[in-house]
C-alpha cells in the first residue's frame, strides 16, 4: 500500500491543486514535489458489489499516464473505511449497486477532514435506476459526513468538472441514465460526485484488454467520452476551479458553439 499520508504529506499534496489554481501547467507541479508522492487511486471496500469493477481503475490510470503529464500509479488500492485516514491518496472511488452502510461518526469526520482539505470522493452507481438502493445509500452516507448540506444537486454544464482537461457536454459510462452529475458543493468546490451510469464499467476490461461490457449506447468513441471524464475527474482533483478565471469563459464559450 506504501507509506501511510500522514497530514504533512497530504498538505504538500493538497497545495500542488493551489499552486495549479493559480494558472501552472500539472507538467510544472509534477517538476515540483508531486513526483515523489506515489499518487495513487483508492477504491473503497465497502457494500457487497465494491469490487464488480476490478481493472477499471487500473486502465483509467494507464490512459491518464499516456495521455497527461501526471506522475499516477499503474496499481490502486483497495481499503475499507476504517483505513481512509491512512491512505496514501485522497482520491476516493466507491461503487456498487446494492444498498450499503453509513460511516460512524468518527469515520465521516475523517471523510469530512479530507474532502474539506482538497481531497475527492466518486460514487459510481453500476445499476442506475432512478432512487436505487445505492443512489440512497450515498445520500444517507453524505449526511454523516457533511450534515449541513445532505442533499446532492446536479451539476450544471458549465461547472469545472465537464472543461478541466477535456470539454465535455455531458457525463458518459456503460448506461445511460442521467445526463448529468450530482454533487456536494463546498464553495466553489465540489469533493463529492455521484454518477447514475456506471463510469467504471465503461472502463472494465479483462486481462487480454477486452471490453466486459457493451455500453447500453453507442460504441467506440461513447467509450472514449468516459475515459475522457475519468481524466476530467484527475484533472478537477488537481486544479480546482482554474478553468473559470477571468481568461477561460469566453474561450470555453466559444469552443462550445464550434
Amino acid at each position: 500500500m506504501g507509506e501511510p499520508m500522514k497530514r504533512r504529506t497530504f498538505i504538500k499534496w493538497t497545495s500542488g491543486s493551489l499552486l495549479a489554481a493559480s494558472g501552472l501547467d500539472v507538467a510544472a507541479l509534477s517538476g515540483l514535489e508531486l513526483k515523489d508522492l506515489n499518487v495513487q487511486l483508492a477504491l473503497i471496500q465497502h457494500g457487497k458489489d465494491w469490487n464488480g469493477r476490478p481493472r477499471a481503475l487500473i486502465r483509467l490510470a494507464t490512459e491518464i499516464r499516456k495521455r497527461c503529464n501526471i506522475p499516477l500509479s499503474h496499481h490502486f488500492i483497495e481499503a475499507g473505511l476504517g483505513d481512509i485516514k491512512d491512505l496514501p491518496t485522497p482520491i476516493l472511488f466507491l461503487s456498487g449497486k446494492e444498498a450499503f452502510s453509513p460511516p460512524s461518526l468518527e469515520t465521516a469526520r475523517e471523510i469530512r477532514w479530507i474532502l474539506d482539505s482538497g481531497g475527492f470522493l466518486f460514487f459510481d452507481d453500476q445499476d442506475g435506476k432512478e432512487n436505487s438502493p445505492f443512489y440512497k445509500s450515498a445520500v444517507e452516507f453524505m449526511a454523516r459526513v457533511f450534515p449541513e448540506t445532505p442533499n446532492p444537486v446536479p451539476l450544471q454544464e458549465d461547472h469545472t468538472i465537464y472543461q478541466s482537461y477535456y470539454l465535455l457536454k455531458k457525463p458518459r459510462g456503460r448506461l445511460s441514465r442521467a445526463d448529468f452529475l450530482e454533487g456536494w458543493p463546498r464553495g466553489s468546490y465540489t469533493p463529492a460526485m455521484f454518477s447514475h451510469n456506471d463510469l467504471l464499467g465503461a472502463m472494465e476490461a479483462d486481462q487480454s484488454g477486452n471490453w466486459r461490457y457493451n455500453l447500453e449506447i453507442g460504441g467506440g468513441f461513447r467509450r472514449e467520452l468516459c475515459f475522457r471524464l475519468g481524466i476530467n475527474l484527475m484533472y478537477y482533483c488537481l486544479t480546482l476551479n482554474y478553468k473559470k478565471d477571468r481568461a477561460f469563459p469566453p474561450i470555453l464559450k466559444r469552443r462550445r458553439r464550434q
